[in-house]
């Protein structure tokens, strides 16, 4: 097996606390010892960045393509098929996309990440089969909230189904979009939901789809079970919080942030006769659920909470950086003090690196 030094440190601790508490004898300490190797690289997060990056490029292709007219034109000249059979092809290449996926990954099973990428293709075609399907004559007049609610749903259930946070990451941002859609639908001609701006509902799905984020890590045992010692079924959505948490967490930060941008505006005009300080007690709760967010994670060893937490707090303080100095100060004044500050913050990361450093090496 193969870990990182900072696994292999951990692994290391217990042996010699298993070992001094006389719970395995030391033939079997050393036996332990020498089951895993250290690796100086991390490989496997190359390997889920690459797929990420290869994936991103993808659909970046697939959008300057849908953006270029004269290749549109061109696709449309090619295909000259009803839209409905289009979408029936469309769906039975996403069926067979997936197919092929679970196929791979019963061969492969070692092959998490590309196994996890090559799902990437059902979910396009599904799209594919979903876009095709609004351009035919029976939903030609439907809402493009109702086809966003059934990717949601269709995203969701195969992602359930296989097991795949991936997909199950394109069910949530899909869920985004539909709550946007659905609610601006309703607003309309106001641009207010319920009284909120845009900003201020993705506010809400965030912590929608974080309260889902908690509903996943929630253990089905009671306590009368746990109490009796019978064996707690396995959460099987477990595998399903990191990657909600996650998205909840980059909803709910990026939406107040927005929120300390434009408050509870929908018009650009009125907006832009309001100053800014106006919006500082909406820049105070974004950075207090920011500085939260940062407490939790330090107190709890959580790295998500607190990499969001310090992440969007830096981005918070140089957003009103920006806001409240850009025009009252002297320029050359003003990006040297940015510079100041980068310069600051990266001699104190330096600091905490060169500390954590040396306490590995003094450990091992």
């Amino acid at each position: 097996m193969k870990i990182n030094k900072r696994q292999a440190k951990t692994l290391n601790e217990a042996i010699s606390q298993w070992e001094k508490d006389k719970r395995i004898n030391a033939d079997t300490a050393e036996s332990l010892r020498n089951s895993y190797e250290v690796v100086g690289f991390d490989w496997k997060l190359l390997a889920v960045y690459s797929f990420w990056i290869a994936i991103t490029c993808f659909v970046i292709s697939i959008g300057v393509l849908l953006a270029d007219d004269y290749l549109m034109a061109l696709l449309a000249s090619l295909i000259d098929t009803p839209a409905s059979v289009l979408s029936v092809v469309s769906a039975g290449l996403a069926i067979a996309s997936f197919a092929f996926g679970v196929k791979r990954r019963r061969r492969y099973p070692e092959k998490y990440f590309s196994n996890e990428a090559m799902y990437f293709f059902g979910v396009l075609w599904t799209a594919v089969s979903i876009g095709f399907l609004r351009e035919t004559a029976l939903f030609a007049d439907t809402h493009i909230a109702f086809f966003l609610l059934a990717l949601t749903l269709i995203y969701g259930v195969i992602g359930f189904r296989l097991s795949s946070m991936l997909i199950w990451i394109f069910a949530l941002l899909s869920f985004a979009a539909w709550g946007l859609e659905q609610s601006s639908y309703f607003s309309e001609p106001s641009d207010y939901f319920l009284g909120l701006n845009m900003a201020w509902r993705l506010v809400i799905i965030g912590l929608i789809v974080l309260a889902t984020a908690w509903f996943f890590a929630q253990n089905k045992g009671n306590k009368a079970d746990i109490a009796a010692g019978t064996p707690v079924a396995t959460n099987r959505f477990a595998y399903l919080q990191e990657p909600t948490r996650f998205i909840g967490l980059f909803y709910l930060l990026f939406a107040l942030w927005l929120v300390s941008l434009f408050g509870n505006h929908t018009n650009a005009a009125t907006w832009s006769k309001v100053s800014q300080v106006s919006f500082l007690p909406w820049a105070l709760l974004s950075g207090l659920v920011c500085l939260g967010l940062l407490y939790h994670g330090i107190k709890h060893a959580d790295k998500l909470t607190r990499s969001f937490g310090i992440t969007f707090l830096l981005i918070n303080l140089y957003t009103r950086y920006f806001e409240y100095f850009w025009d009252a100060m002297h320029k050359t004044v003003f990006f040297a003090l940015l510079a100041l500050s980068f310069w600051l913050i990266g001699t104190q990361a330096e600091k905490l690196w060169q500390l954590s450093h040396i306490k590995e090496n003094e450990d091992d």
